[in-house]
């Protein structure tokens, strides 16, 4: 078959994929003048099941169009040596599949990295009605070019609207491959929907984390255990694995597919735990040099910032500016010597200091509120602040000064995940950032209120102002505070990765057929 021409545009050049769907061929495009992958499936055997399986992989394909997803260019039917066959025509992937890069744990920037685009990939599909059925790491091409993972290989994929036609799955048989398949898929359910692909997610994460799928065996065997046995957590095969990763990934293989998060809550958290591991990592360490297989010191980070220069220097400033906003606050209020105020501002300082160091912020699980000891002290501060100060402007008002006790703790607990949320999403810092950024406003306008009740305004007029000073102050905490990322070794983590392409020279890749 090397040379021929197919459908009259399409010459075979090397083959570079076999499997039981079909062979996969590099080609080139007369018309276009490139090359493509050309995905050949001989149907003159007249097998249905095998012939609409590639049907349905055109029809599906040609509805997604997606960074992270091969593009199809063409497909159709031809004959070939005497044979018919069809044909489908896709970008070619310069790259690997994922699987060449499985059987051991990968770096956590990578793995996170991947498993975001993986995310938006099934979150694309998924919203035009798709589901996958098949996702695994041979389904999955990093380009070298772009380092970008790209799914393909939508051969036993469904439409979600078309439940009862031309369904690829009867009742007791199940398509797919057993390490990845969800329990509805393995019970040979024909009404698999999108949570099944992301049941598939989970063993792809607890792979590429542990190096091992959840669970091993034989065909019927893997397949019991996903409908029957619990896996592992990823942190009893992989010591270190951040405790939130490690809940998401249980909470993806769930038995009951009405539990597992979505694609989008999915690369909601996965890109929040990326961002969480930039910003913990900003001083040079082992782990910017360590080996791929290295475990502890890759995944430390959790941690890590307790001791980490660049995470201290972030919260010296934020102190430093609170300070100083405090100061200058009560001095220009207030009959206060300057001495006076400046002691009063360097001990709210070396407070929110102290507090942040013994007990910083971390990302917290879904559903769970997490403050920590710097936000609760000073939301109690500002929320007793405004209440002795509508006391002390006219103490009539004591059920006013009783009601801002009361209600003033919800509502600055959601006032301060709001301003997190705009510091986090609105100037692109961290949760560190966000949370220190709410907790030093907070607790300058604490000084501020309680340095300008002398002034007479109304109760309604203080709580006003605390609601304009708080969110002030808090970006302009965030935006006078350094910084802080983790260039240097995610470049460094991807330096060793080049080097192991240079070591084993990939091949063009497509697809598993």
């Amino acid at each position: 078959m090397l040379g021929t021409t197919v459908a009259g545009r399409y010459r075979l050049k090397e083959a570079i994929g076999r499997g039981g769907m079909g062979t996969v061929w590099r080609a080139e495009d007369l018309h276009e003048n490139h090359d493509v992958a050309l995905k050949i499936i001989a149907v003159g055997d007249g097998d249905p099941v095998r012939e609409a399986a590639f049907r349905r992989e055109a029809q599906v394909a040609a509805r997604l169009a997606h960074p992270n997803v091969v593009a199809v260019r063409d497909h159709g039917s031809a004959d070939l040596g005497g044979q018919r066959i069809l044909f489908l025509a896709m970008d070619l992937v310069e790259g690997r599949p994922l699987n060449t890069l499985t059987g051991r744990p990968i770096p956590l920037p990578e793995a996170l990295t991947w498993a975001i685009q993986i995310s938006q990939a099934l979150e694309a599909a998924h919203h035009r009605g798709i589901v996958h059925r098949d996702l695994k790491p041979s389904n999955i091409l990093l380009d070298q070019a772009s380092d970008a993972a790209k799914l393909c290989d939508f051969g036993i994929a469904r439409l979600a609207e078309s439940t009862g036609h031309h369904t690829l799955t009867v009742t007791g048989i199940a398509i797919g491959t057993p390490a990845y398949m969800s329990p509805e898929q393995a019970r040979g359910d024909t009404t698999l929907g999108a949570p099944s692909d992301l049941y598939s997610l989970g063993c792809l994460l607890h792979e590429v984390l542990t190096g091992q799928v959840p669970f091993t065996g034989t065909g019927w065997q893997v397949l019991n255990q996903h409908i029957n046995d619990a896996p592992a957590p990823p942190s009893a095969l992989r010591p270190g694995v951040p405790r939130e990763l490690e809940q998401l990934v249980l909470e993806l293989l769930d038995k009951d597919p009405g539990r597992r998060p979505t694609a989008a809550d999915s690369r909601t958290r996965l890109t929040r735990l990326r961002t969480t591991l930039e910003a913990f990592a900003d001083a040079p360490t082992a782990t910017a040099h360590q080996h791929p297989s290295t475990l502890a010191a890759t995944t430390a980070f959790a941690d890590a910032h307790r001791r980490e220069p660049g995470i201290r220097r972030i919260t010296v400033c934020a102190a430093g500016l609170t300070a100083a906003a405090i100061t200058g606050s009560v001095s220009l209020t207030t009959s206060l010597p300057t001495p006076w105020a400046a002691g009063l501002g360097a001990l709210a300082g070396l407070l929110l200091a102290v507090l942040y160091l013994l007990d910083p912020p971390q990302s917290p699980c879904p559903g769970q509120l997490k403050l920590t000891t710097a936000s609760l002290v000073t939301l109690l501060l500002l929320t007793g602040s405004a209440s002795l100060a509508v006391l002390v402007t006219d103490v009539s008002l004591w059920e006013t000064a009783l009601a801002i006790s009361v209600l003033g703790g919800p509502a600055s607990v959601v006032c301060a995940s709001a301003l997190r949320h705009l510091v986090e999403h609105t100037l692109r810092r961290t949760d560190w950032h966000g949370d220190l950024a709410a907790t030093a406003g907070a607790l300058q306008t604490t000084a501020m209120l309680l340095a300008v009740h002398h002034a007479g305004l109304p109760p309604l007029a203080l709580i006003a102002v605390g609601a304009v000073l708080w969110p002030v102050t808090a970006l302009l905490t965030a935006v006078l505070s350094p910084r802080h990322t983790r260039q240097a070794p995610l470049a460094a983590t991807r330096a060793a990765d080049r080097e192991l392409w240079r070591v084993t020279p990939p091949r063009p890749a497509v697809t598993s057929t």
